[in-house]
């Protein structure tokens, strides 16, 4: 068989058109993946399941295959993503875990360990779940999808899980928050992929509350095998580190500056993240962002 890259938690192979996979150690993870998997397996977005072995956690696929990146592979891959989370509904309801609140505490003591007053910003920063029941992929990151004439389709959806699907499309705003590769996509790009997404859905609606509850989570600075509950936000005052294409600050201030532009639906938050970035700017190094998707060795 032929060895895939994969993550630590995973090893993958490919036997002629088929992958086998099977997940280390994880078996939440495991059944939150084959599960999701048969919950989208009418969208034509994900891999087809062909045999599941629950004791050995290993599950095989259809492989799929993919062509060369177009430069808007955006706009497909949120019409993808609306396919995806359109799968599922409250009919769905305990079949996998519900989305996590974000809990903006530890973002609050960050803001003022830097000096920066939090002023009427704290009232906005309250998160409650928004009861929908959308399928979303978990680590929706470059690398976890895969391009055809047919559109994008994703795999590896160990997170899987139910909630708010916008949380997912505002990936292309804040910079894809879970991913190694963060990137500032264009923003003609950008809206043509929105506007796509929601002709699918069949609604239209603010992503900036979507937006703002990444900024607030300190998980969303480091790999998955590190969300173990240390607060990040807390680490990234004193250190800094790299993950792969740029820096925890570069990821923060990055976001920052995008919530500091939501001054008509989120004023005060917005205010902060003025004052937040420009007190990151003083005190820590500036780091870019790309603006083109790279392709990881």
């Amino acid at each position: 068989m032929e060895l895939l890259g994969s993550s630590q938690r995973s090893r993958v192979r490919a036997d002629g058109d088929r992958v086998v996979k099977h997940v280390i150690g994880d078996a939440a993870a495991f059944t939150r993946e084959v599960t999701a998997l048969r919950l989208a397996a009418h969208t034509g977005v994900v891999p087809r399941v062909l045999e599941v072995d629950e004791d050995a956690r290993t599950v095989v696929l259809e492989r799929l295959r993919s062509d060369p990146l177009r430069e808007d592979w955006v706009v497909d891959y949120a019409r993808g993503l609306a396919r995806l989370h359109a799968a599922t509904g409250p009919g769905h309801a305990g079949l996998l875990p519900r989305q996590e609140i974000p809990d903006p505490t530890p973002f609050l003591r960050f803001v003022r360990a830097l000096g920066v007053e939090v002023g009427g910003a704290e009232a906005e920063l309250v998160f409650e779940d928004t009861g929908k029941f959308d399928l979303l992929h978990g680590d929706p990151c470059p690398g976890n999808d895969l391009y055809t004439e047919r559109g994008a389709r994703f795999v590896d959806l160990e997170g899987a899980c139910l909630g708010d699907g916008l949380t997912e499309l505002v990936y292309l705003r804040i910079g894809f928050p879970t991913c190694a590769l963060v990137t500032e996509t264009p923003r003609a790009l950008r809206e043509a992929a929105e506007q796509a997404y929601f002709a699918e859905r069949g609604y239209e609606t603010g992503l900036e509350d979507a937006c703002v509850r990444w900024l607030v989570q300190g998980d969303a600075l480091v790999q998955r095998q590190e969300r173990d509950g240390r607060d990040h936000l807390a680490r990234v005052v004193d250190e800094d580190w790299k993950w792969y294409s740029t820096t925890a600050r570069g990821r923060l201030m990055y976001r920052t500056r995008v919530v500091a532009t939501f001054t008509e639906t989120h004023p005060e938050t917005s205010a902060l993240a003025h004052r937040l970035l420009g007190r990151m700017n003083e005190v820590w190094e500036r780091r870019p962002i790309a603006t083109r998707r790279e392709h990881r060795s």
